[in-house]
Parts: structure tokens; C-alpha cells; sequence
């Protein structure tokens, strides 16, 4: 009777400590690596207002901490002489206006004056910033506008833009034709963390990225005026070293190479415009096995939210662009700031826009 008690006591045991794992994992899991329900917003705070030298730099070209250039989104410097002076080609006045008063953040005002607009540029606090004006050019071979930044302007690496005749663009440089619906391998930084911490104090190594080939899918092609927009999605995989908390993107000083925020506004307005073709896209890619889709849930992101470079230290936030959908619903995404201290995990994307062609 006693040795059938043992055994009994034994195979209660036995039956108790999986569960008792179990319960230590879904404890780590819910403290380290949670993730908030797709449908709320509850992770993100509503931009009030932007900031007009963030959205200028942001529009242009991209620096780091120490003023040199990680990426050039707008434009090149054609004299090595002069670094600062950014050229950019265009089919007339009208276009080159076009994407001026596309680099006016939003809630923010350029005035028009006689040949073209004072730009006065201030913070989200309201505060002056400098400012930069843009002019009509009639007397300059093949310059159809020009902006120039005003002395005491926080800008970097630019003191001047010049809108010059796409005829006259170097062929050298010349802008390639992109098709909407195709699939261009373009270089790009690829960021991952090694998980190098234990099970219940998880950490991670940031790796130092390196340039390598990604598949940038064209959402509109850069035709009839418009602007080329290509994107590449970082995967949802099972891998918090390929898309962890804020923390790791802000101490690694990683959200240097992800998107600005003109550049996502560009991917959000076509989102939310042609949300069917979007989500055509993230399946044409799961069937290339690039795992672009947010539906693979368990242990990655499950959301489609991705941080973008900007940071705010003072306030302790860092912008996201949120794309998130319930399945068969056309809900609009939006863009809002994220506390950096959260624990919940975002991917991230890179983003491409080229000039028009024509």
C-alpha cells in the first residue's frame, strides 16, 4: 500500500513540474516579450505638432550624431568642392515648387512671396528654428529654382538646393525608371542583435551593420510627375534580435538607418489610399518566403509597426509608423510617437523615393 502511495506521490510529481516550467516561460514571456493587441493604439501618443527642421533635414538627406551623411534621400552634391550644395533635377518650376512645399511639415506654413515662398521654420513647441527661402531662378543656365538656408540654421550638410533641368542632369547620375508591382534589389543596412543574455535577464549585442542586397518592391512607379516609392519590410520572424524593443534601436543609435518621417508620411498616404494593393504586395512576398506579413504571430512582432529616425531624447519618445489592420477592414494608419521605455517589440522598414523620370 505504501510503495502503490509512492509511486502515486511520484507521478504527481512527474505531472506537475512541465506545468510549473510552463508558467516561468509565459511569466518571461509577458514581462520581456508581449505584445500588445494589433487593433489598439494604447502603445502610441498622437503627434500634436511636428517639428519643421526635422522634417526639412528628414526630407533631404539623413546624418548622425556627429553631422555625417548615412544616406542622401533627395538630391546630390554635384561638386565635390561643395558637399553642402544639393542638386535635384525637375521638369520645370512647377515641379520643383511641388517638392518644395512638400519638405513644409505638416501644421507648418511657407508664405508666398513674389518668385516664391520664406519658409520660417519652428519646433513642435513653436519655437524659431531659422529659416530658408525659395526662389523662382531666370538667369541661371539650367537652375530652375533654388533654396537657400538662412545663416544660423540648424540644417546639416546643406546650405543650398538647387531644382536643375532634367535635360541637363548628369547621365551619370541619372535617376532609373521604376515600375509599380516590381521587385529591385537595392542596397540597404540589414540590423540584427545577437541574443547574448540568459533566459530570464534577456539581452542582446548589437551587430554593426553592413550594406547588403534587399528586395525593395515598388509601390508606385516614378512616372507622370510622380515620385517613385519603393519599400523593403523587415521580416516578422521568430527573433527578437531582428526587431526588439525601442530600447535596443535607441541605445545602439540604430534608428540612424531607418526611415525619416517624410519618408514614411509618403508610404502612409499610399497605404492609406491603396490599402488592397498593400496587402497584394505583403502576399506576393510571404509566397517569395520573405516574411513581410504581420499574421505569423507566437514570438515576433504579430504587428505591423515600424520605427522610423526620430528620436526625441528630451521627451523620451521615438516616432512609428503604424500600419496595423484587422483582416478584411480598412482602417488608416497613422504615425505617433512611442515611449522608449516600452517593452512591447516593433519591426522596422526601409524606404526608397525617386524622382520623376519625366
Amino acid at each position: 500500500m505504501k510503495k502503490n502511495l509512492f509511486y502515486l506521490f511520484m507521478l504527481m510529481v512527474v505531472a506537475t513540474m512541465p506545468l510549473t516550467s510552463c508558467e516561468k516561460e509565459e511569466d518571461v514571456q509577458k514581462e520581456e516579450d508581449a505584445q500588445h493587441d494589433p487593433k489598439s493604439d494604447s502603445d502610441q501618443t498622437k503627434i500634436a505638432t511636428y517639428d519643421a527642421l526635422s522634417w526639412l533635414q528628414g526630407s533631404i538627406v539623413v546624418v548622425d550624431d556627429n553631422d555625417k551623411v548615412i544616406r542622401r534621400i533627395y538630391g546630390l552634391p554635384l561638386d565635390e568642392s561643395q558637399p553642402d550644395v544639393i542638386s535635384a533635377p525637375v521638369a520645370g518650376f512647377g515641379a520643383a515648387e511641388k517638392i518644395f512645399l512638400s519638405w513644409v511639415a505638416p501644421g507648418k506654413e511657407a508664405v508666398k512671396v513674389d518668385g516664391g515662398y520664406d519658409y520660417n521654420l519652428t519646433d513642435a513647441d513653436g519655437k524659431p528654428q531659422g529659416n530658408v527661402s525659395f526662389r523662382v531662378v531666370e538667369d541661371e543656365d539650367g537652375v530652375k529654382a533654388r533654396m537657400t538656408v538662412a545663416e544660423g540654421t540648424g540644417l546639416k550638410q546643406i546650405s543650398e538646393v538647387r531644382f536643375i533641368d532634367y535635360n541637363l542632369w548628369p547621365e551619370n547620375d541619372a535617376y532609373v525608371k521604376v515600375e509599380a508591382g516590381k521587385i529591385y534589389q537595392m542596397e540597404d543596412y540589414e540590423l540584427k542583435w545577437e541574443h547574448i543574455g540568459s533566459f530570464d535577464n534577456p539581452e542582446f549585442n548589437y551587430k554593426d551593420p553592413k550594406l547588403t542586397k534587399l528586395p525593395f518592391y515598388c509601390i508606385q512607379g516614378n512616372t507622370d510627375g510622380k515620385e517613385g516609392i519603393l519599400v523593403w519590410l523587415s521580416p516578422d520572424v521568430n527573433d527578437s534580435g531582428a526587431h526588439p524593443r525601442p530600447y535596443y534601436y535607441i541605445r545602439d543609435k540604430a534608428y540612424n538607418y531607418l526611415p525619416t518621417v517624410p519618408e514614411a508620411q509618403a508610404v502612409l498616404n499610399f497605404f492609406n489610399s491603396n490599402l488592397g494593393f498593400w496587402n497584394k504586395m505583403v502576399d506576393e512576398m510571404d509566397k517569395k518566403d520573405y516574411v513581410w506579413s504581420w499574421r505569423y504571430g507566437g514570438w515576433t512582432t504579430g504587428n505591423d509597426e515600424f520605427l522610423l529616425n526620430d528620436y526625441n531624447s528630451d521627451k523620451g519618445v521615438i516616432k512609428c509608423l503604424d500600419l496595423d489592420q484587422d483582416d478584411g477592414d480598412d482602417e488608416l494608419g497613422n504615425i505617433g510617437d512611442v515611449d522608449e521605455d516600452t517593452r512591447y517589440k516593433y519591426r522596422y522598414m526601409h524606404i526608397r523615393i525617386i524622382p520623376p523620370v519625366n
